[in-house]
């Protein structure tokens, strides 16, 4: 079993503060944890059961937060799903021990997970530098801490720990690593097969997070690869950009991690469920905002996409929208199901570990980004080839798999907005061998067979067809 250490950190609290801890605020405010008691739980939930083809070589991590309430976690993908990390048991930093456990105590996702061969985590929360300060200076605070969350996790039957501490001043760059060592020795002491995770920022700022130690003490570390731009950003722009821009995705991957001594195996990108929509002063591509960014999930963004339309950022590989509401701009930068399926399949190219998701039951039922990280996971589809249309950001063929083909290949598509396609195959002299419509699709990633076995070997021509433009994949098929 994997140790696994989440560590989140970012720049001083007056100037940032990150989307777990935003939410995490305003939730404790709106949301009635009580709520939640309305379901019934086993006592003693099951225990973690082997999945039916055995352990995925690539995890998918998502957090679940609690005021998802009471039934989100039933619409999950299980299949696709490796671990779910209950958020939060929120640190009393007086004594090391809880202000709050936020339902962790009766909750039936755990049970419901197990029987899934899904592992449960439990979330530790600590927020600001303050807060880490006190906690991480005092030992037997740490040992109050630890011995809990060993309690807890015997009493629910629970898999491991992801910490979340976020704004982790410089100065405690040393002590949050002797943390993690003690952590993990007392954890594993008592639960030998515990996970213990730690949530890392995007950017190592200021060097305040000795990341190849963190790595060397656990199994693996989870990179939190959004909030390049946040609410408080002076222009709107992609919250998750895989590139472009002065940071992004795959420069943090390479320059924080990888080359700062984190291998690959121990190493998973955290990618964002959710968008930010700021005021601005007008409707060019990242204009400068005119007040404070409101988080957008990936559900709240449906409406807006069918009222407005989208473009995709070839740049970053982010789409956005600019719109007018009550004489005033704004803009949105969000994520669909390529976006992060271009950042799954990222992920698994560069060999990391697997992804994680902030936050489950954002999706809210809809099946498109699963799909799309199953699609990658699975291997039938790659970002191979150019995704999006030229100049649109519209749909497109994703990819033909496999290439050449002698028996049956799968067409995977992305599809921007609701509409009925055309999926014609063409042979080489433009002659139409086969037609095949769908209708009434709803946007995201979308899969067409093709039988080879009625054509001839050659070269042949798929055009995908939506009404608002085309897209040309060529393909072989393969003499017996």
């Amino acid at each position: 079993m994997l140790t696994c250490l989440t560590v989140a950190a970012q720049e001083p609290d007056s100037l940032f503060v990150g989307i777990h801890q935003a939410e995490s605020q305003y939730y404790s405010r709106v949301f009635d944890t009580a709520t939640l008691r309305a379901v019934a739980s086993p006592v003693t939930p099951a225990t973690l059961k082997s999945r039916k083809n055995g352990e995925p070589a690539f995890m998918v991590y998502g957090w679940h937060p609690y005021w998802a309430g009471n039934t989100a976690y039933l619409n999950y993908d299980y299949s696709v799903l490796t671990h779910i990390a209950w958020f939060s048991y929120e640190v009393d930093t007086a004594t090391g021990l809880y202000t709050t456990l936020r339902g962790w105590d009766i909750t039936p996702v755990i049970d419901h997970a197990h029987q899934q061969g899904v592992r449960v985590m439990l979330t530790v929360t600590n927020f600001g530098s303050a807060r880490n300060t006190a906690l991480l200076t005092d030992t037997v605070k740490q040992w109050n801490l630890i011995n809990e969350l060993v309690y807890q996790l015997k009493k629910r039957n629970g898999d491991g720990v992801n910490f979340d501490f976020e704004t982790v001043p410089a100065s405690m760059k040393s002590n949050m690593a002797s943390f993690c060592r003690r952590a993990v020795r007392g954890i594993k002491a008592e639960l030998p097969n515990a996970e213990i995770s730690l949530a890392t920022p995007a950017v190592n700022w200021s060097d305040a997070w000795d990341l190849k130690a963190l790595a060397e003490i656990c199994d693996y570390l989870i990179m939190m690869g959004y909030n390049y731009y946040w609410s408080g950003s002076s222009t709107a722009g992609p919250v998750a950009p895989l590139r472009g821009e002065n940071y992004n995705i795959t420069r943090s991957i390479q320059e924080d991690y990888l080359d700062a001594g984190v291998p690959a195996s121990k190493l998973l990108l955290g990618m964002p469920w959710y968008g930010y929509d700021w005021p601005v002063t007008g409707s060019s591509r990242k204009a400068g905002t005119t007040g404070s960014g409101s988080s957008r999930t990936y559900i709240a963004t449906i409406p807006m996409v069918n009222a407005y339309g989208k473009k995709f950022d070839n740049d970053t590989d982010v789409p956005w929208m600019s719109y007018q509401k009550d004489a005033q701009w704004r803009q949105m930068w969000f994520e669909d199901s390529l976006s992060l399926l271009l950042k799954t399949d990222f992920a698994k190219k560069r060999d990391l570990a697997g992804v994680g998701i902030w936050a489950l039951s954002y999706e809210a039922g809809r099946p498109e980004l699963w799909n799309g990280m199953k699609a990658v996971i699975e291997g039938t589809v790659s970002s191979d080839g150019s995704p999006a249309m030229p100049g649109t950001g519209g749909s497109g063929i994703l990819n033909i798999i496999p290439n050449p083909v002698k028996d049956k290949a799968l067409v995977s598509c992305y599809i921007s907005r609701p509409c009925t396609i055309t999926i014609t195959i063409y042979d080489q002299d433009g002659r139409v061998v086969e037609v095949t419509e769908k209708a009434s699709l709803p946007p995201g990633i979308m899969t067409s067979e093709i039988d080879a076995g009625k054509l001839a070997p050659g070269i042949y021509f798929c055009v995908l067809n939506t009404g608002e433009g085309r897209s040309v994949r060529k393909f072989a098929v393969a003499g017996n």
